[in-house]
């Protein structure tokens, strides 16, 4: 989807993360500001905001088990969506080693144009209708079992985003067509993944990681900031 013109929040910045008392050894350690500040760092948890430049915005989600459900002010559906819809509307479930994903009815809920009454497999292309939401199953990448949800017509989540990641074992950015988000340019991969409960990302190429240059990969956090000569992209909190 086109998302010229639309405002996105602003990741923060590395002139804004200032710390409230010089942390110890300061003089020996000069990423320390970027790098292990937890106070302005926040760990990744199970959900994110990735704004890529020039491609998009995603909604990325790590559980296993995710709900579906209608965006409402304090809701807690793991993927929000601004339609006519219940509050809690269906559960999405990753299964087994091949990440099978199983989608549960809690309200109407269609699959490929047959309304279904208990728990089903998704397949590659599936179009998943719930209420006035309408959505695509895709697994892009034969080598992974993270998929994703497009949005059709006019639905949306909430904050806007133009389609859903459920990130399994990686998450690639590239240039080619089976990756999971794609952008068009010359070939360049980054590659996210969790380890040890936490997220880190890997290049193909060196890139600026928050603040950091020449870096080939590193841990990720909420507000950090990759930037290559290709590709540049932040992390934001989905709240």
């Amino acid at each position: 989807m086109n998302t010229t013109g639309l405002k996105r929040r602003q990741a923060v910045t590395n002139s804004t993360r200032v710390l409230d008392f010089p942390p110890p050894n300061v003089a020996n350690n000069g990423h320390y500001f970027f790098r292990t500040n937890e106070k302005i760092m926040k760990a990744i948890s199970s959900r994110f905001l990735m704004w890529v430049d020039a491609v998009g915005g995603y909604l990325v989600c790590l559980n296993n088990q995710l709900s579906i459900g209608q965006a409402r002010p304090g809701s807690k559906v793991d993927i929000p969506l601004l339609a006519d819809i219940s509050s809690n509307h269906a559960r999405l479930k990753r299964e087994g080693e091949e990440g099978d994903y199983i989608i549960e009815p809690l309200a109407p809920v269609l699959v490929q144009n047959q309304e279904i009454k208990s728990p089903t497999l998704l397949h590659h292309g599936d179009v998943i209708s719930l209420g006035t939401a309408e959505l695509q199953f895709t697994k892009p990448h034969p080598l992974s079992t993270s998929a994703r949800l497009d949005l059709i017509g006019q639905s949306r989540t909430s904050p806007y985003t133009d389609a859903i990641v459920l990130m399994s074992d990686t998450l690639i950015i590239g240039n080619n067509m089976a990756n999971h988000i794609v952008y068009h340019g010359d070939e360049h991969q980054i590659v996210l993944y969790l380890q040890n409960k936490k997220l880190l990302c890997r290049s193909d190429q060196q890139v600026n990681l928050d603040g950091m240059m020449e870096q080939s990969g590193g841990e990720l956090f909420y507000g950090s900031q990759v930037k290559s000569d290709r590709i540049s992209f932040s992390l934001e909190d989905a709240y």
